[in-house]
């Protein structure tokens, strides 16, 4: 009889031990696993960069917290050209995504001739790392900045 007892209070700490190794080994292999993501941005109010004031364009790029962007620009008129001639206006827009530090611009399809990144975001009137156009369609822009250059003109960052 007591060697039964024994036997049986043997087992049931080898088996404790057993089980005790096991949750171990499960919550190692859970945090080696665990990939951390970036955290994405994610807007309650719309963000706008506004032109400063200026002679050449009036510039809107306007990020919607539905992940959607337009870009409004009101390219006015040379001062000695026709009054006739007016002002050329460029619509445009897309989706945004990204993190606390840069947003990508993916602009909806451009047509030829229509609208240039290259020229919108040149990098003449970069400062620093402002922006990087990706291809024709897509630029990333520093989010954490309070300005960046559009088309050579300073655009300031507010929340609506």
């Amino acid at each position: 009889m007591r060697n039964t007892i024994f036997l049986v209070l043997i087992l049931v700490i080898l088996s404790c031990q057993n089980e005790k190794s096991e949750k171990t080994q499960n919550v190692e292999l859970n945090t080696e696993t665990e990939i951390i993501q970036p955290e994405k941005l994610v807007f309650n109010d719309t963000v706008i960069y506004l032109s400063e004031n200026n002679d050449l364009a009036l510039i809107k790029l306007t990020l919607i917290p539905n992940q959607t962007f337009d870009l409004y620009m009101k390219i006015y008129p040379e001062p000695m050209q026709d009054v006739e001639t007016g002002s050329e206006i460029i619509n445009s827009n897309g989706t945004w995504s990204g993190n606390g530090q840069t947003v990508s611009l993916n602009f909806t399809e451009i047509k030829k001739d229509a609208l240039n990144l290259n020229a919108l975001f040149d990098l003449n009137y970069k400062e620093g790392n402002e922006f990087t156009v990706i291809n024709k369609n897509k630029v990333e822009i520093d989010y954490s900045l309070d300005k960046i250059n559009i088309w050579g003109i300073n655009c300031y960052k507010s929340e609506k």
